[in-house]
């Protein structure tokens, strides 16, 4: 089946009822409210009951039925990952050099040399790019750290996608953000300060473990006395090993923090101290990290953050901070909270609906499975839902099927510019070509080493660690008593590194590819249970 480009056009107007939280300052919930979008943007959110905007007299409402909420925006995911199942972790670590050096030979089996091979393959590069941004989409979330690609030497390009990408959203009214910062400026505290005293926003991990080393890397940005390279700029992924009194200057200086607290205990037995966070006022949204050792999706971070907030010195967090995390605060922190993050009038018509208007709003959602969200649209145009509202929203053709949970949903994949990657691929040919190249790992070489960025024969591959090296670090190493920080430093990524770690831990097993949701997923709930690092109240409470 050949995915034609969307149908629908910036001039529809559409009105969708149902109980309505909005996210907005006050956090206002509209019990029984209609949704009126024009185009990519919400007009005015209004009761049932009341008279329509000007232009929407003749407007059908689609009733819903459910909640409708603002779509989940995740500031940190290794998204070409997503294609492989949940790690078990053999022992717990206290930084991320102990786990992914060569003292752990089943994380290059299992992980890295999958991904060296996946990602190597023009043909299953397109197939990753489908499966993992339809996954996401699947839960809820409207907004990820996009998939990064390279074909030449020095030349990173963004897939386009259907979900919004931070680092290259083609909006004036969402200036992107990055990701990776050069490896020059990683490893030079002035070079670094400079690169997040302008107007992009930086979103770079900073301190993952428990250990001196993992707090090593937050104190090499003070490079002077009373002088740190932290601005309103820097966005920090895990701060596991930030103290209280290094969130006071963390938030004294405009910092902001992603937290993944289920890949944080699943490898270290402890996440960031939330509450210190919040205590001192630093802004935190949610990432899941990746699926080998994280949720599914945002949705299911979601799940693990209630769970996990307690341990964090956090037991007052409410639904709605949770919700929060998902939506407005990470839309502030990227300078969107004009566009995204809640549903106002003006605000684009990214949003997504759960079954159901009883009870507690917001636990409506944290309680939610896959096959209990009925319609996620972005821009206004739907993208995944029920069969009734998407038609209803008029997405009738070129239509794609699937399953969730043993309920029926249908996928609206068109696109106008589509990447010419993925224009033509379906879920279902991506699935089988994945499943098929990682049943055959055991008889696939991985590519040889090639200059940093370098594609023999132009065809982009997937620029992640490992597979290509752009001289980009996705942390800073800024030096401390003589010697750089923070774990995977330049020198490690030299050609060839990635290969021979990977040649040592053995040949490649075959693999099975990861479903797409964790709803339909029984092998993820088995492997959870048997974490050893996991806390009982987490391992207890993902149960399905």
């Amino acid at each position: 089946m050949t995915v034609p480009t969307n149908p629908l056009t910036s001039a529809d107007r559409h009105a969708i009822s149902g109980r309505i939280v909005t996210m907005d300052a006050s956090r206002t919930v509209v019990d029984h409210g209609v949704l009126y979008i024009e185009g990519n943007s919400i007009t005015t959110v209004s009761p049932v009951g009341a008279a329509p905007p000007p232009g929407f007299e003749d407007v059908a409402v689609s009733v819903s039925r459910g909640t409708i909420f603002p779509g989940l925006i995740e500031l940190h995911n290794h998204l070409p990952y997503d294609v492989l199942s949940l790690w078990q972790v053999p022992k717990k670590y206290s930084n991320r050099d102990q786990w992914s050096g060569s003292s752990t030979p089943q994380y290059h089996q299992l992980i890295t040399g999958p991904m060296k091979v996946l990602g190597t393959n023009p043909d299953t590069v397109a197939a990753i790019v489908r499966y993992v941004e339809v996954r996401a989409l699947l839960g809820g979330t409207t907004t990820s750290q996009g998939v990064t690609l390279s074909a030449a030497p020095g030349m990173v390009t963004h897939f386009k996608g259907l979900v919004r990408n931070v680092e290259n959203t083609g909006d004036l009214a969402l200036p992107a953000a990055g990701t990776h910062v050069a490896d020059v400026a990683a490893k030079d505290a002035q070079k670094f300060l400079a690169e997040i005293s302008g107007t992009r926003k930086l979103i770079l991990h900073l301190s993952e473990g428990t250990d001196q080393a993992a707090n090593d890397h937050f104190a090499a940005l003070q490079y002077s006395p009373g002088k740190w390279a932290i601005t309103e700029n820097l966005i920090g992924i895990h701060c596991v090993a930030l103290t209280d009194a290094d969130f006071a200057t963390f938030k004294s200086h405009g910092g902001a923090m992603v937290w993944s607290p289920l890949s944080n205990l699943l490898l270290y037995g402890q996440t960031a101290n939330l509450g210190a966070a919040l205590k001192e006022g630093v802004p935190v949204a949610l990432g899941a990290d990746w699926s080998p050792s994280g949720s599914k999706n945002l949705l299911g971070e979601l799940k693990a953050a209630r769970l996990a907030a307690v341990g964090a010195r956090a037991p007052n967090v409410s639904g709605s901070d949770l919700l929060a995390m998902a939506t407005s605060t990470p839309a502030q922190m990227l300078g969107w909270e004009a566009a995204v993050g809640s549903l106002e009038d003006g605000k684009r018509a990214d949003l997504l609906i759960v079954e159901g208007t009883s009870g507690d709003p917001y636990e409506r959602l944290l309680d939610a499975i896959e096959a209990d969200i009925e319609l996620v649209m972005i821009d206004g145009v739907p993208r995944v839902g029920t069969l009734g509202l998407m038609a209803h929203l008029g997405a009738t053709t070129g239509l794609e099927r699937i399953r969730v949970g043993g309920r029926d949903r249908v996928l609206n994949l068109g696109q106008v510019g589509a990447d010419q990657l993925v224009e033509a691929l379906t879920v279902a040919a991506a699935e089988q070509r994945l499943a098929a190249a990682m049943r055959n790992l055991p008889n696939t070489a991985a590519a040889a080493p090639a200059p940093a960025g370098a594609s023999p024969d132009g065809r982009p591959r997937l620029a992640v660690s490992g597979v290509v090296d752009n001289q980009q670090s996705p942390r800073p190493h800024l030096p401390l008593n003589g010697r750089f920080t923070g774990p995977n430093l330049p020198e490690t990524r030299t050609v060839g590194h990635v290969e021979s770690l990977v040649a040592a831990a053995g040949p490649l097993p075959a693999l099975a590819l990861d479903p797409l949701i964790a709803v339909d997923n029984p092998a993820y709930y088995a492997t959870l249970a048997q974490e050893m690092n996991l806390p009982p109240e987490v391992r207890d409470g993902l149960k399905p």
